[in-house]
């Protein structure tokens, strides 16, 4: 079973110690109080350095006033640009995430009553987690694995079998198109 990388950065949040993903300890609170704060810097965390993904909500929070998934899909796409473009902008790619970010709050909103937390408090398993966390806007198979794994570790899973979890690779077909 492949090594999910960064995963050994974390500890149980009963230790007390945040979610430790940042260099900034109010963000890492964040991410330990606020499960959209989380899954916001789970999708940050992509063409882009970790410790400043997860360190991005907090600030999208403070130019925001909150992080509301309701409020973040329905913003004015030009507005919530210049919110990501502002320096230091929350994102390498400040326009592309600004779109993915209300793509994803979208999909919390319609799907979890824009509670993040419902997606692994509802789940019935770990597989279910799995198609849940893969059918999120630019979430991948390797950000699925990663995130399942991340969720396990922190222990905000009532499930076991996220150690061993990694969403099965679709099946390539081998049959050649017809010419």
């Amino acid at each position: 079973m492949p090594k999910l990388e960064r995963l050994e950065w974390l500890a149980p949040l009963s230790e007390g110690r945040g979610v430790t993903l940042s260099d900034d300890p109010a963000a890492d609170l964040l991410l330990a109080e606020d499960p959209n704060a989380l899954i916001l810097g789970v999708l940050f965390d992509s063409q882009f350095l970790t410790r400043k993904a997860f360190s991005a909500p907090l600030k999208l929070k403070e130019r925001m006033g909150n992080l509301n998934m309701f409020v973040l899909a329905e913003e004015d796409t030009t507005q919530l640009v210049d919110v990501f473009s502002q320096k230091p902008a929350l994102h390498r790619f400040p326009r592309k995430f600004a779109g993915l970010t209300q793509q994803l709050a979208l999909a919390i909103v319609v799907h979890y009553d824009g509670d993040s937390s419902r997606m692994w408090t509802d789940a019935s398993g770990v597989e279910d987690l799995g198609s849940r966390i893969l059918a999120l806007p630019a979430f991948g198979v390797e950000k699925t694995n990663w995130s399942v794994g991340m969720l396990g570790k922190l222990g905000l899973l009532l499930y076991g079998g996220w150690e061993e979890y990694r969403v099965a690779e679709p099946k390539r077909s081998t049959r050649k198109a017809p010419a």
